[in-house]
């Protein structure tokens, strides 16, 4: 969905585009002959996280005024601070570019996206009222929006602007389709099994939510199913469509048993050295702190991101229950055979946390994956020995 070439854009919007668009606050843009085409381009996702959605855009043709342009709301500046923590923030900023079809095209070409044009039935209002309202943002501050993981970003942008502009009724897209931002996601998963399990534990129960048509618009295969139950004048909006370019470079479905084989060797790691714990009185404080600070840190992250976040999907999340931050104090605190009492009431709400984490979570409606199940029962499991160290087995 978003793209780099910033310095390349940026050049041809300075030297082509925006002397067009400047003396058009004088007068008028030229208005579009009836042999316009408008069309929405989808670009297929790559295995990378910064394309793994796909891509949306708005192409206007028109032969008559040699306009072969495409207006792309997907771009960004790599030099933002705090770049990854702002996608999750919901505070990266994008905006609408715009250049020619071709420079487009051959660039997605280049990086093995295919690329694929939907032609749509519109009239020749509705064209010029695109058409001047996409120049319009890109010369003004509507040219720029806050960029949030999955209900605003290039499809969704795309999708309000051709609702707006040709006056179609959202309304009539609200009934459920019965599923869920998580659903679609998990239908077309980032390649990577780390970020794919990543996304699924940093959105919260929200995602769960069953959404509408208009919503799911979120990503291309969305948008254009969308576009096919419009209708215009009792015919369908979109028309003919082809191939533009054939990938080349294909997203895969992502390995889970990486992840899940990875922490059942983890909990069966727990369980054989609480064995040797309480069977031969062996300690392993580096193995407890260890669990304890990665949990209390993820949990200090996820914690900001609830308090701070601008994505309504973030900023509630019962996977807080089992990252406590205060399990970092815990890992500092922690020495051999320390029994400190606010140590040990610490530790046992810290379990008491944890099993209420399912049980929070299935009343709340929140999809958790199986890894996460397998870690908070591997904390779980060495923190009740702590806060209980005369068990015996």
């Amino acid at each position: 969905m978003l793209h780099k070439n910033i310095f390349t854009k940026t050049f041809f919007f300075i030297l082509v585009v925006l002397p067009i668009f400047l003396s058009a606050q004088t007068k008028s843009l030229p208005q579009l002959s009836e042999k316009a085409y408008v069309s929405v381009v989808t670009c297929s996702p790559t295995p990378g996280y910064e394309g793994g959605f796909g891509h949306s855009a708005l192409r206007i043709q028109d032969a008559s005024l040699k306009i072969d342009v495409i207006f792309n709301f997907g771009s960004y500046s790599e030099n933002q601070s705090f770049f990854a923590y702002r996608i999750l923030q919901g505070t990266l900023i994008s905006y609408l570019d715009g250049e020619s079809f071709k420079e487009f095209a051959d660039r997605y070409k280049k990086e093995g996206r295919g690329v694929n044009e939907y032609y749509l039935n519109i009239n020749r209002e509705q064209k010029q009222n695109l058409w001047e309202e996409l120049n319009r943002i890109l010369i003004s501050g509507d040219r720029f929006y806050k960029f949030k993981v999955p209900t605003n970003n290039c499809s969704t942008q795309l999708r309000d602007v051709l609702f707006k502009q040709c006056k179609w009724n959202e309304k009539k897209f609200t009934a459920s389709i019965g599923q869920t931002y998580r659903d679609i996601e998990q239908s077309d998963p980032l390649e990577n099994s780390w970020l794919h399990l990543l996304f699924n534990v940093m959105i919260g129960p929200k995602a769960d939510n069953n959404i509408n048509l208009y919503q799911a618009a979120f990503n291309p295969n969305g948008l254009m199913n969308l576009l096919k139950e419009v209708r215009q004048n009792n015919e369908p909006v979109l028309m003919a469509s082809h191939k533009i370019h054939t990938p080349t470079v294909f997203k895969q479905v992502p390995n889970t048993a990486i992840t899940r084989g990875f922490f059942s060797l983890l909990l069966l790691t727990t369980l054989v050295v609480s064995y040797l714990q309480l069977k031969k009185g062996k300690t392993y404080i580096w193995f407890d702190k260890s669990l304890l600070f990665l949990s209390g840190i993820f949990g200090c992250f996820l914690l900001s991101l609830i308090i701070s976040s601008e994505i309504e999907l973030v900023n509630s999340n019962y996977n807080i229950l089992w990252a406590l931050p205060t399990n970092v104090i815990l890992a500092f605190a922690l020495k051999k055979n320390n029994t400190a009492k606010w140590i040990q009431v610490l530790l046992k709400l810290t379990c008491l946390s944890i099993i209420l984490f399912p049980i929070v979570t299935a009343i709340g409606g929140q999809t958790i994956p199986t890894e996460i199940y397998l870690f908070a029962g591997t904390i779980l499991i060495r923190c009740g020995i702590l806060a209980f160290p005369k068990l015996s087995i």
